[in-house]
Parts: structure tokens; C-alpha cells; sequence
């Protein structure tokens, strides 16, 4: 985006019902998961090439440019005075990296028999339910700097969770049916009251937090939404590809024109 976000306590009431109802569409999202599990196998596996597809088109058009230019502007605070500058530019990506590397040891840990089956599934549903509380959180400052890029990156989350989501509905269906889902909806609602009511103090938290997710999301597309080269669906995960690519280049293309 490189458009620094508006502070949240000077967004208008147009911006705070657009985030709002984006909210709602994740939490939608959440209750849905049930019964995508429930779809035949084949089903599964062209929403998980599709999804997957749109979340590699989102990194590398959208989130890694702006790790990009988000470093160039944090190295213009007063922190260069302490740390040198090329260490500055780089801070984004590496908050980026410690989101990825968390979520790759949790899921490792969880998957390797060093914790009871109970467990695992507490330490996934927790992981989920953190990038709902981060995304909600930040989800109005994605507004003020575009509702299109807001859109589509609540398509790409969205996605995300419903595949994720989708894995702890078929390992545990019944704690899933009857409790996960409401920990998502919570942690959505969670994040968007914890936007109104604590707003972040300035945009380069914002930033650190949207670094994070994307940390978060870089590992899981890669890890767990692109399907395995037996079950994936080349055809869907280029048309996921190439859909993304083409409204997030038009948003940029818009963007310049405003």
C-alpha cells in the first residue's frame, strides 16, 4: 500500500461499518468451517488450490512490497539513531519471520507426539484464534488505506481460516461443532472492540501487527493451504493465482490515479 493508515480515532462512521461488516464476514467464515469439512474430499481440495493460489498471489503482489516501503519509512523515525539503518529497513521482515517461525514450531511441537492429543488441539485452536484477534485489530486501519485492499485481504484471511479451521473441524469434530467455532467468532470480536475502544498509539504498530499476520500467513499457505501435489488442482490454484493478481493490480492501478 505504502499510504500510511489513519489514526483510528479519525476514522468516519462509513469506514468504522465497512471494517464492521468485513468483521462479521470472518466470523461468518468461522461458523462455516463445520460444514465445509463436511463436502466431499475433491470439493475440499479445489477450495484449498483455489485459496491457496489467491494467498501466494496477495504475498508477492501486495504484502511484500509493503514490508518493503513500511521499512523505508520506519527507518525515518528516531530509532536509526540507535540502530543502523539497513537493520531498520529490515524490521518488518523480520517481525514477519518470527510470526512464521512461531507458528511453524507450534505446529511442528503439536504434530510430533510431544504433547497429548488434547493439547494440540488447545495449541492450534489458540494459533487460529490469534490471527483472528490480530487480523480484526488491524482491520481498520486496512480500511482508511483502501477498502479494496481491504476486501481482498479479508478474502485471502478468510480463506485461510477456513482451511485451517477446516482441519480442526474433521480431526475433532464434536469440540469443533460445539465450541471452536464460537472461540473464533470471540477472538473477531475480541480484536475489532480491542481496535474501537484501545487503538493502537501510532501506524508502525499497526505495521509490526500486520507483519506478524503476514508472517503467519506466508507459513501456513505454503505448509498447509497449498494441497499436496496429488490431491492439488492445478486449473483452480492458477485461476485463484491469476484472479488475485489481476484486482490486486487493479487496486494498485486505482490507487494511483486517486
Amino acid at each position: 500500500m505504502g499510504v500510511a493508515p489513519v489514526p483510528f480515532s479519525t476514522m468516519s462512521s462509513s469506514e468504522w461499518l465497512t471494517a464492521a461488516t468485513l468483521a462479521i464476514a470472518l466470523a461468518v467464515v468461522h461458523f462455516s468451517a463445520y460444514q465445509v469439512s463436511l463436502l466431499p474430499t475433491k470439493t475440499q481440495d479445489v477450495l484449498a488450490s483455489v485459496g491457496g493460489g489467491a494467498a501466494i498471489a496477495y504475498i508477492f503482489v501486495q504484502l511484500m512490497p509493503e514490508l518493503a516501503v513500511g521499512g523505508r519509512e520506519l527507518s525515518e523515525l528516531d530509532i536509526t539513531e540507535f540502530t543502523p539503518t539497513p537493520i531498520t529497513e529490515a524490521g518488518l521482515f523480520l517481525i514477519a519471520m518470527i510470526g512464521l517461525v512461531t507458528f511453524f514450531v507450534l505446529d511442528v511441537r503439536t504434530g510430533q507426539g510431544r504433547s497429548s492429543t488434547k493439547t494440540s488441539f488447545r495449541v492450534h485452536l489458540v494459533s487460529f484464534a490469534s490471527v483472528s484477534v490480530i487480523y480484526a485489530y488491524t482491520l481498520p486501519s486496512l480500511v482508511t488505506t483502501g477498502v479494496d485492499y481491504a476486501v481482498l485481504f479479508t478474502v485471502v484471511i478468510g480463506a485461510h481460516l477456513l482451511l485451517a479451521d477446516r482441519a480442526l473441524a474433521r480431526a475433532h469434530p464434536q469440540q469443533f461443532a460445539h465450541q471452536t467455532r464460537w472461540v473464533g467468532i470471540a477472538a473477531v470480536v475480541v480484536g475489532f472492540l480491542a481496535a474501537y475502544l484501545l487503538p493502537a498509539a501510532n501506524e508502525y504498530l499497526l505495521a509490526s501487527a500486520t507483519a506478524f499476520l503476514g508472517g503467519v500467513l506466508l507459513m501456513t499457505t505454503f505448509r498447509e493451504e497449498l494441497p499436496a501435489a496429488s490431491r492439488a488442482r492445478i486449473p483452480w490454484f492458477l485461476l485463484g493465482l491469476t484472479i488475485m493478481t489481476i484486482l490486486l493490480l487493479a487496486a494498485l492501478a486505482m490507487g494511483e490515479g486517486r
